[in-house]
């Protein structure tokens, strides 16, 4: 039996996306005895929001914007490298 397959909902994606990206923040404040198992999951996640990014074909001019929560967001995009970037959090009211 075939797993199910993933579909890929916009909600899924900024789920993936706020995930790396606060991932990313809590890793560089552990200590490394701590962060192995942070890291392992970081480096998941961004495998798959790279390759959902560069479909996408989202670049620093048009990014793909992720809600954090109703007035929080911040933009993650994929730079010349293949590197994924983030901007800092903003939001609606700024």
């Amino acid at each position: 039996m075939r797993p199910e397959p993933l579909i890929l909902t916009d909600d899924f994606i900024n789920e993936l996306a706020a995930d790396w990206y606060f991932l990313s923040l809590r890793l560089n404040m552990l200590s490394e005895s701590s962060a192995n198992e942070v890291a392992d999951e970081l480096i998941e996640n961004g495998r798959k929001l790279k390759i959902i990014l560069s479909a996408g074909q989202y670049t620093y001019l048009q990014p793909l914007n992720v809600y954090v929560d109703r007035d929080t967001f911040f933009d993650v995009w994929l730079d010349a490298d293949g590197d994924i970037q983030v901007s800092q959090l903003y939001s609606d009211a700024e």
